[in-house]
């Protein structure tokens, strides 16, 4: 069964030791960041900060800094998570209108009552811009077709009822927002926070324009979203999410949003941000705000954004090989960077459609590196070592220079443009040479373990060898 709503997320996962409660007041300056990057870099529990300062809402943050919290919110093994998910996102099953009151409009804040700065909304890094939204998923119809779209963005918090939107050219809610500049009317967004988990996965899926991520989330969790519609703009939001910021683009008015710790691990520059005017605030009782951290890998951000990534990837490598074996997206990378793809190779150039036609898909990748099926593209060790062993780089390196990427990069020379590279670490076809490893017959028959725990070895760091494991 779907999780029902976040909290019967939460409480599983509290059950299972994977949420951890903190009682203890944390400043919403650095301090709940730290702590969240601390419980990412331990492959920890998510967070629930009791009490912040100037706030009386409790504070999720991590809720994704595990790979296993994406997989359980998918209700799926963690070994299995790439492969349910790129099955599930292409089934999407449409979101429906709640029956009887929403949840999310249990509260229910307009004019005066609203007060962005009574959220726990954190300040992340040093050089911020300042406090920032970064778990809100904003939703907005497209004025020309009415389709919807789903998707993250940074909120810079201005006062009590202004956020910039933080949404680069070429994203798909940019172009709901200039589409309705052109047609002479603000954009309404609906920023949701706090929503059934598979949403929040949803809302990473690379999706075409027009596609409905709330319908891909149907499909991730197997049964439709249950929306209501919004007391003060016309768009549809979850109908369990925690808490719902309306509102309406400012037409004309814009600040300067950043700089802001991101995905690669720098900071992105300062820019032009539209600004958003605050109409509502709705909530349920007893709300929990939430937080998600980004910047150096892995943190959630990272985790939640490479399922998608890898799907995306996998389906633009299988329309130019159905030999392909593995894909991964690198954590070094960003989950979006570079691109490491196992394949059967039957012709020799191969390899080489492949690592063009990755590069030029809208996953962001600045790096391809193609091995052969017997390398584990999750081993850097095994993938370096193919390169070093069956690449030569006047031959098997491409650059391609000066092109569109929809992605952060500090050292590109421009915005949204980067070089991109493919290296075809296969091995060639037809040369005669012997490209494996050296193999020990018998190998697996000759276990160490049981000999070093009789004579009583122990490892570097003091803990005992079994002689039931392997080696």
């Amino acid at each position: 069964m779907p999780w029902s709503d976040l909290r019967t997320f939460l409480t599983a996962l509290e059950a299972r030791g994977d949420l951890v409660r903190i009682p203890e007041q944390v400043d919403w300056e650095y301090e709940a960041v730290a702590l969240t990057r601390r419980t990412s870099d331990l492959d920890g529990p998510a967070l629930l900060f009791e009490r912040v300062r100037d706030s009386d809402t409790p504070c999720l943050s991590g809720l994704f800094a595990a790979k296993r919290r994406v997989a359980w919110a998918l209700e799926v093994a963690e070994s299995d998570l790439d492969d349910v998910y790129r099955e599930r996102e292409g089934r999407a099953i449409e979101p429906v209108i709640a029956a009887g009151p929403a949840p999310c409009q249990e509260i229910v804040l307009t004019g005066d009552q609203i007060d962005l700065t009574t959220l726990p909304i954190l300040r992340h890094y040093e050089r911020d811009g300042g406090r920032y939204i970064t778990a809100g998923l904003q939703i907005a119809n497209d004025p020309q077709t009415g389709r919807r779209n789903v998707s993250i963005h940074r909120m810079l918090l201005l006062d009590r009822n202004h956020l910039s939107v933080f949404a680069p050219l070429g994203r798909h809610l940019r172009t709901i927002i200039e589409r309705c500049n052109d047609a002479g009317r603000p954009a309404e967004i609906a920023t949701v926070i706090g929503t059934e988990p598979a949403i929040q996965i949803a809302s990473q899926a690379r999706a075409a324009y027009g596609e409905d991520e709330l319908g891909v989330a149907g499909g991730l969790r197997g049964s439709p979203v249950e929306l209501v519609r919004a007391r003060t703009i016309d768009v549809h939001v979850p109908a369990t999410s925690e808490i719902v910021i309306e509102g309406r683009i400012v037409p004309g008015r814009s600040v300067v949003d950043g700089p802001f710790g991101e995905y690669p691990g720098t900071y992105s520059d300062a820019k032009p941000a539209p600004v958003l005017e605050v109409t509502a605030i709705t909530m349920r009782s007893g709300a929990i705000y939430q937080n998600t951290l980004t910047g150096m890998p892995m943190t959630e951000n990272h985790w939640m954004m490479q399922a998608a990534a890898t799907a995306l990837a996998y389906r633009e490598a299988f329309k130019i090989t159905p030999e392909v074996k593995a894909v991964n997206v690198t954590p070094g990378g960003s989950s979006r960077h570079h691109i490491v793809v196992s394949i059967h190779k039957r012709h020799p150039s191969e390899a080489r459609n492949l690592m063009l036609a990755l590069l030029a898909a809208p996953i962001g990748a600045k790096l391809v590196t193609v091995v052969d099926e017997d390398i584990d593209v999750f081993d850097p060790l095994q993938v370096e070592w193919a390169m070093n062993t069956r690449m030569q780089a006047d031959r098997d390196v491409i650059i391609l220079p000066n092109l569109y990427s929809p992605t952060l990069d500090p050292s590109a020379p421009a915005p949204r443009t980067s070089a991109k590279m493919g290296i075809d670490a296969t091995a060639p076809m037809g040369s005669g040479v012997d490209y494996q490893p050296p193999r020990i017959p018998g190998f697996e028959r000759f276990p160490l373990a049981a000999h070093l725990e009789r004579a009583g070895w122990r490892r570097p760091d003091g803990r005992a060898l079994r002689a039931d494991e392997p080696g």
